[in-house]
C-alpha cells in the first residue's frame, strides 16, 4: 500500500493548520483553474514524449522533508505490449493512492523500443474513468515524433516515492479526491542515461465501488 502523507500535519501545533482567509481564497481559484483545465491528460501525453525526445524531462521537485518508498507491489503487464519494459503495479482499486501510484506508472512510462504509440493508453484503461480513457485513447503522437524515439531506443521509466494530499487542495469527499505522486524518473537512449524527479497532481472520482482517475492535472 502507498502511504498518503499530508505534510501540512508534520509538527503542526492544534490550531496552526488554517491558512489565511485571503491565501484560502487564492489556493481555491488556482484550484478552480485546474480542475476546468483538468482535461489536458491527452496534452499531457504528448508533452512527456516530446520533453523525453528533446532529453530534457524536467520533473518536479519532492517536499523538503524525506519521502517514504512505498512498499513491495506485484507487477503486472497491464495490457502492455509484448516485451515492454514499462510494468504496472497492481492496483488495490479501495485505495486511491494506489491507484494513483499505479495510474502514473502506466501513464509516464515509455518504452520507444517495445511500445506503440497508444501503449500507454491500454495500460491506463484499467485504471481510468470512462472519459478519461477515451481522451487518452485520442491522442496520439505524430508518427514522426514516435520514429524519432524509436531510433533513440528510448526507454523511460518512473518509480513512484510517495503520494501525497496537496497543499489547497479541496478536501476529500466520499466520492472525489486529489492526490499529489512524487517519482522518479530514469531515461535511457542511445545518447546516455538521465535521472530526475517527476510527478503529477491527479483527481480521483469514485464509481462503482472502486477509485479511478479522473484527471490529470499538472501541479
Amino acid at each position: 500500500m502507498i502511504q498518503i502523507n499530508d505534510p501540512r500535519h508534520r509538527g503542526a501545533r492544534r490550531g496552526a493548520l488554517a491558512p489565511a482567509a485571503g491565501r484560502t481564497r487564492h489556493r481555491r481559484r488556482d484550484w478552480q483553474r485546474l480542475r476546468r483545465a483538468g482535461g489536458g491528460a491527452m496534452t499531457g501525453a504528448v508533452l512527456i514524449a516530446s520533453l523525453l525526445l528533446a532529453g530534457c524531462a524536467a520533473g518536479h521537485p519532492g517536499p523538503g522533508h524525506a519521502l517514504p518508498r512505498p512498499g513491495p507491489a506485484r507487477l503486472v503487464p497491464a495490457a502492455a505490449a509484448a516485451g515492454s519494459l514499462v510494468r504496472v503495479p497492481r492496483p488495490d482499486y479501495a485505495d486511491p493512492a494506489s491507484v494513483a501510484a499505479a495510474f502514473y506508472t502506466a501513464w509516464a512510462g515509455v518504452d520507444a523500443v517495445h511500445d506503440s504509440p497508444l501503449s500507454f493508453a491500454a495500460r491506463c484503461a484499467p485504471l481510468a474513468t470512462p472519459a478519461l480513457a477515451r481522451q487518452l485513447a485520442a491522442s496520439q503522437l505524430p508518427a514522426a515524433a514516435w520514429q524519432a524515439m524509436r531510433r533513440q531506443q528510448l526507454v523511460s521509466l518512473v518509480q513512484v516515492r510517495a503520494v501525497t494530499r496537496p497543499d489547497g487542495a479541496p478536501a476529500p469527499t466520499p466520492s472525489v479526491m486529489y492526490l499529489r505522486i512524487y517519482a522518479s524518473r530514469a531515461t535511457i537512449t542511445t545518447a546516455g542515461r538521465a535521472a530526475v524527479s517527476d510527478g503529477v497532481t491527479v483527481q480521483l472520482t469514485r464509481t462503482g465501488g472502486q477509485w479511478l482517475v479522473s484527471a490529470v492535472l499538472f501541479w
